[in-house]
């Protein structure tokens, strides 16, 4: 199998690098991500600016690694509409992200961005995080990836975009998983603002979590007691739901 990794991270992230080196036991990888770290980018593309691709292995190595001088979004589009297009990966993976991409935060997530773009190429896709990466932690989690994709690439012919976050800690095994709904994050104190030396005012987004209870299971509820949670995603944002009452507005 060939599998394509990304990440927002950054190529030297080591949730990417030590995730390619053990996949590359069982696989071939080709990692394309970018040079630096293009955190909470989302889908965003670069247009203003060219693009570079720096090599950071010879081509026959595996993983072979490249860096993109741009966003999550720019890696996969120059990948799998140029560089790969006679070498199309049978699944990507993006991750494994240093933090959470839980509930409504995923519209900001530069990791799932990626994982998404293989949902336009009709490839699988896994975004990959967890609560905070370390060596330690991804060699648990390494194993129990290489089943996942086991199951549900190589038996079963999967063929969506799941959102897959793992606990700091506890076992990662099938005994510990959740298919759930996507939750809603709740945030108070979105910004902080400030007063410079020179007396200017200036910015930080950030913001406080608050965990309120929701009708159905959630990623953003599950995690919280050691479950890896799983979230079906698309890329479709119309509201079916509402759609013939829009047309009555109109009519």
């Amino acid at each position: 199998m060939h599998i394509l990794i990304c990440n927002d991270d950054g190529i030297l992230a080591p949730g990417l690098r030590e995730l390619a080196t053990y996949l590359s036991q069982f696989h071939r990888v080709t990692v394309i991500a970018p040079e630096i770290e293009q955190s909470a980018k989302s889908h965003a593309l670069t247009t203003e600016v060219p693009l570079k691709v720096k090599h950071f292995s010879d081509d026959s190595a595996n993983p072979r690694l490249l860096a993109v001088t741009g966003t999550p979004s720019d890696c996969m589009k120059l990948g799998l509409s140029y560089l790969l297009e006679n070498d199309m990966p049978d699944l990507v993976l993006s991750g494994i992200n240093n933090g959470y991409n839980l509930g409504s935060d995923v519209l900001y997530s530069g990791t799932v961005a990626a994982a998404m773009e293989a949902v336009f190429y009709n490839i699988p896709a896994f975004a990959l995080s967890v609560e905070k990466y370390s060596s330690e932690r991804g060699a648990e989690m390494h194993p129990f990836i290489k089943s996942f994709i086991e199951k549900t690439i190589v038996k079963e012919k999967f063929n969506g975009l799941l959102n897959i976050n793992f606990p700091k800690q506890g076992l990662c095994d099938w005994d510990h998983v959740e298919v759930v709904h996507q939750g809603t994050q709740f945030y108070t104190n979105i910004i902080d603002a400030r007063i410079n030396k020179r007396g200017h005012d200036y910015y930080w987004i950030g913001g406080t979590l608050v965990h309120d209870e929701e009708e159905v299971p959630t990623d953003v509820e599950r995690i919280q007691h050691g479950i890896i949670t799983v979230v079906p995603l698309k890329w479709k944002q119309e509201d079916d739901t509402i759609i013939n009452h829009v047309k009555n507005l109109l009519t």
